[in-house]
């Protein structure tokens, strides 16, 4: 049985007594965030993406691009995904990062994702806590095409 509403759960648990899809159903979430092109230029950047409601951790984060991006040795962006404290917007250090440097992620291609590398066991955030994704240019930078950024993780 598909779950999509919280009637669904109700009726779902009272059929099958299952409290494991329950607790999934309740803890696990996915966020999608559509991030605008930016311009050619050696700049940095911060997108807040989500603010935390309780302690968690990620389980899996990508960025989505929607057109291609060809890789630069010298001219490239590093998109991090980080944690950033909530009553200061200060940006702590990464969980991890991707680059578009020919020996990072290399060209992107429209419609297929590039995935972070998430431990849900470290890469975890406090209730004080949100998540922000961080763009830097080397070089003369280089213009990260519109893109949405999936983020999965379960609350604690």
């Amino acid at each position: 049985m598909a779950i999509a509403t919280s009637t669904d759960l109700l009726i779902h648990y009272a059929h099958t007594q299952s409290e494991p899809d329950v607790d999934y159903a309740l803890r696990y979430r996915t966020m999608h965030v559509e991030r605008a092109a930016d311009a050619l230029a050696a700049d940095t950047s911060v997108h807040y993406l989500m603010t935390g409601i309780k302690a968690g951790r990620l389980t899996s984060a990508s960025v989505l691009p929607e057109a291609a991006l060809v890789a630069h040795a010298a001219n490239f962006a590093t998109l991090s995904i980080c944690p950033y404290t909530l009553a200061t917007g200060v940006v702590a250090a990464a969980y991890d990062a991707i680059t578009t440097e020919i020996t990072g992620t290399g060209d992107w291609v429209a419609g297929v994702a590039e995935a972070f590398t998430i431990a849900p066991a470290t890469d975890v955030f406090a209730a004080t806590q949100g998540i922000a994704l961080t763009v830097a240019k080397d070089g003369a930078g280089v213009v990260v095409p519109r893109c949405t950024i999936e983020i999965e993780y379960s609350l604690d």
